[in-house]
């Protein structure tokens, strides 16, 4: 299923665009879909685990118990 969307660009942009699409023989919306499709490749390339949180819920476990992991953060890194 396809999803409508409007936007406002500038004029020198819109017509650089429709130049091109013209010459590739490509609607708008083409592109419009290439350029979407590819900012979303990119940023999945960029960071593919998404934010801190994701990245340490994704990370491998080292085999704690919830009481084990608990008493890890009551240490004194200090005091080792």
């Amino acid at each position: 299923m396809k999803r409508k969307i409007g936007t406002v660009v500038e004029d020198t942009l819109y017509n650089q665009v429709k130049v091109l699409a013209i010459q590739e023989r490509l609607r708008i919306s083409d592109v419009v879909q290439i350029a979407l499709n590819d900012y979303v490749e990119k940023s999945k390339r960029k960071n593919p685990f998404g934010s801190g949180l994701c990245r340490f819920l994704a990370a491998p476990s080292f085999n704690l118990t919830d009481e084990q992991f608990c008493e890890s953060l009551d240490l004194d890194p200090y005091e080792q």
